[in-house]
């Protein structure tokens, strides 16, 4: 019935290179055929659709800091819920997910009819006052660097003198937790923003020990 109308939608699931066995199924499964307070239709919101499955997620809105995406507006901000060609049904690769709402570089473009902004090519619509009501940091990271000081790396750090090989993996994974933590800036393992924190990676290093 909704590939009547749908068909092109229908070909984005059948063709994923990850599939989401929720899409796979019955539509009305996450749907609602006539009406809906949310875009897209979902039976209850563009969170808790997802989360009366991902209970392994829910449990982390429990935690003190939340991901305003991941709790508040949409998983689908972050992550195709018909499937896609990432792991975890991701929209963008590494740190360029982040950087949608993150980076000085990216503009979302405003869409007047519709009273809307765009992220990800057009493909993700949020409210117009979306980024000035939430205000997401924005980072500025010129050559991979700038975050949380000046020099520091936030892109993985390669051989000089061969670029194909990594040798120090980094991306904003490894400080920051995407959907919620116990201290702000949602730092991993819960941790506290201070120079043990730091140890973590660069240990012997900082305060002399």
């Amino acid at each position: 019935m909704c590939v009547m109308c749908h068909g092109e939608l229908a070909k984005q699931i059948a063709t994923a290179k990850v599939q989401h066995p929720g899409a796979a199924g019955d539509c009305t499964d996450c749907h609602s055929p006539h009406a809906s307070k949310t875009p897209g239709l979902p039976k209850t919101d563009a969170v808790n659709i997802c989360l009366q499955c991902h209970a392994d997620i829910a449990e982390l809105a429990k935690k003190r800091n939340l991901h305003q995406p991941a709790f508040r507006q949409a998983c689908g901000i972050c992550h195709d819920a018909h499937g896609g060609e990432r792991a975890k049904l991701l929209r963008a690769e590494g740190n360029q997910l982040c950087m949608q709402c993150h980076g000085t570089e990216t503009v979302a473009k405003r869409v007047e009819s519709e009273h809307v902004l765009t992220i990800f090519d057009g493909k993700v619509k949020l409210p117009e006052d979306y980024l000035v009501r939430n205000r997401p940091v924005r980072l500025n990271l010129r050559y991979g660097l700038g975050h949380p000081t000046a020099k520091h790396p936030v892109y993985d750090i390669r051989d000089p003198l061969d670029q194909s090989k990594i040798m120090t993996a980094i991306n904003c994974l490894s400080c920051h937790q995407p959907h919620s933590s116990a201290a702000k800036g949602l730092l991993v393992k819960d941790q506290l923003a201070n120079l043990q924190f730091c140890r973590t990676c660069h240990k012997g290093m900082i305060g002399g020990q």
